[in-house]
């Protein structure tokens, strides 16, 4: 046969799980380590953006900062850079006229040799196909270079672009450049048209990002206005590599990461720390269960935290006890229950097989014993009655009540049926209801049973000469009614199990009052249906009982509203 261990659902049997599914420790280190990356994931990105953006700002304001300090170095009066400026712009003239007379001179020599290779055509066509003839052409000189002209521009240049480990460029007013820190001026085009140059010539500063036409790496620019009064003389321009700022930032953003990379590393640590903690109470409690489902119910979960595992594990704990409690109950209920048949069955097996062996020698004695046998059997019956009752009531409880009912006919009703059981006993009956009662929403019929148990139960304990009163009335929002009788009193002790199955106070003296008034004796079974009864009509019940002064059972029940 299969055990509870053998049928277990171990992660084994879900096969259509991915391995990590089928551990809750594994779900929660991973779902917090997601969660962290991802977050980490989008923290980066946008720290990166807004690093490079920052880097790329300050840049821009420091490259911005040593221009306009280049600038303002150009333009002290007292400094002589102006003359520098003023001749390059003289040498800028001769050159600008040096190049005009010999373009001039060219285009007349050009236009004498025209008219006379015209003549010479006419004269002897046949020279212009000599090839050693020696070209007419001009050749024109270039005119010194201004390395050689402005050594001091050349000279602030070169210091600049050390200090602040830039490129420095000196431009005139014209974007033509006058001096360079890295590369012969010769080879640099006009930056007239670049838009950093643009906005200096306007007197203005500004930065721009393109490509640098000498590395063609991407470079950033800045340029600021070198002027004395209102006189432009020129333009410093500035350039740094991107890669400087991009490294930079780059540092710093694999800083983050690296961060970042230990944070996840901690916080998984800490993930699976805290997924062993909360994990270890759900496997306690796992092994508990089973073992209790093998029965053994004495496993019991510590409660070590008041968060839910600890509710969880007290509502265990409490249901395990239930469960022991009910067990105790069932088997206690199994052994009273035979304990109650064995006794009749017993009595009524003897005294067939006395009757058996009298035959019809002794007719007197066979026939108190065939009275007994039947009394045995009614106990039998009522006992069988009593338990199918109580079995019904707690296998099928009734339908919510369909309609409010005045319960002093019922009341009045089940006094006058215990009236001649109480008259046959030696015991006054006294009934204290009104004609009629506030309405109530009960089972009229389940009502009426539990009153005639208890008038029963009051009969069968008071000794002749005494009293049981039924009473009812209604006061604040609920309707009691009370039985009351003068008999001996409960112990003590007693009253917190008289409503438990098959328990009753006094054994004998139960068994005594039984034979005495003609009903078999009591199985313990009638206070345990009437608190079904009652409490299954939303009701209360209660008892208040003191030795040698009687017993007093109340029953209470909500009014309408």
């Amino acid at each position: 046969m299969d055990t509870l261990s053998s049928r277990k659902m171990t992660p084994a049997a879900l096969p259509d799980r991915w391995t990590w599914q089928r551990s809750l420790q594994a779900r929660m280190i991973i779902a917090f380590g997601g969660a962290f990356l991802i977050i980490l994931a989008l923290l980066t990105f946008w720290l990166g953006r807004t690093v490079y953006q920052t880097y790329l700002e300050a840049a821009e304001h420091d490259l911005e900062v040593v221009a306009f300090l280049a600038s303002n170095a150009l333009e002290d009066p007292l400094s002589g850079y102006a003359s520098e400026f003023a001749r390059y712009q003289q040498w800028e003239s001769e050159h600008k006229r040096a190049a005009s007379t010999s373009l001039e001179t060219s285009i007349g020599d050009r236009e004498v040799d025209d008219n006379k290779n015209d003549e010479d055509e006419e004269e002897a066509p046949t020279k212009d196909d000599d090839p050693g003839a020696p070209s007419s052409a001009p050749t024109l000189t270039p005119p010194p270079t201004p390395e050689i002209v402005l050594p001091r521009l050349q000279g602030v240049a070169a210091l600049y672009a050390r200090d602040a480990n830039v490129r420095v460029t000196i431009l005139d007013k014209n974007g033509h450049p006058v001096a360079d820190s890295h590369h012969p001026i010769e080879q640099i085009a006009p930056q007239g048209g670049q838009p950093e140059v643009v906005t200096a010539l306007h007197g203005d500063e500004m930065s721009d990002v393109r490509v640098d036409e000498f590395t063609n790496a991407l470079t950033l620019f800045a340029a600021a206005p070198i002027q004395q009064g209102s006189e432009l003389l020129g333009v410093v321009q500035l350039s740094q590599p991107m890669q400087i700022v991009a490294t930079k930032a780059r540092n710093l953003v694999l800083t983050i990461i690296l961060t970042g990379i230990v944070a996840v590393l901690a916080s998984t640590a800490l993930a699976i720390w805290i997924s062993r903690q909360l994990v270890r109470p759900v496997l306690r409690l796992e092994r508990a269960a089973l073992a209790a489902a093998q029965g053994d119910l004495s496993q019991q979960v510590p409660v070590q935290t008041g968060d839910e595992l600890g509710a969880l594990a007290q509502a265990f704990n409490t249901m395990v006890g239930a469960v022991r409690t009910m067990l105790d109950q069932q088997r206690a209920f199994i052994a009273h229950a035979s304990h109650e048949l064995r006794s009749p069955l017993t009595n009524i097996k003897l005294r067939i097989e006395a009757v058996r062996e009298l035959g019809d020698e002794a007719p007197d004695i066979s026939e108190r014993y065939l009275a007994e046998i039947e009394s045995e059997a009614e106990r039998l019956a009522r006992l069988a009655n009593a338990l199918l009752d109580l079995a019904h009531l707690e296998s099928r409880p009734p339908a919510p009540p369909e309609r409010a009912v005045d319960l002093a006919p019922l009341l009045q009703n089940a006094a006058a049926i215990m009236q001649l059981r109480a008259e046959a006993a030696g015991i006054s009956m006294t009934t204290a209801t009104p004609a009629t009662l506030p309405l109530v929403k009960v089972h009229p019929e389940q009502i009426e049973e539990a009153v005639l148990n208890l008038l029963d139960n009051a009969i069968k304990y008071t000794s002749a000469g005494g009293s049981v009163t039924l009473a009812a009335s209604a006061m604040s929002d609920r309707l009691t009614i009370t039985v009351s009788d003068t008999g001996a009193g409960i112990p003590p002790d007693d009253l917190p199990h008289i409503f438990d199955r098959f328990y009753r106070v006094d054994k004998a003296r139960s068994r005594a009052r039984g034979a005495q008034h003609g009903m078999g004796s009591g199985a313990g079974l009638g206070l345990a249906i009437v608190k079904q009864l009652v409490e299954q009509n939303q009701g209360r019940i209660s008892v208040e009982s003191t030795l040698g002064q009687g017993t007093n059972f109340a029953i209470s029940f909500p009014l309408m509203a």
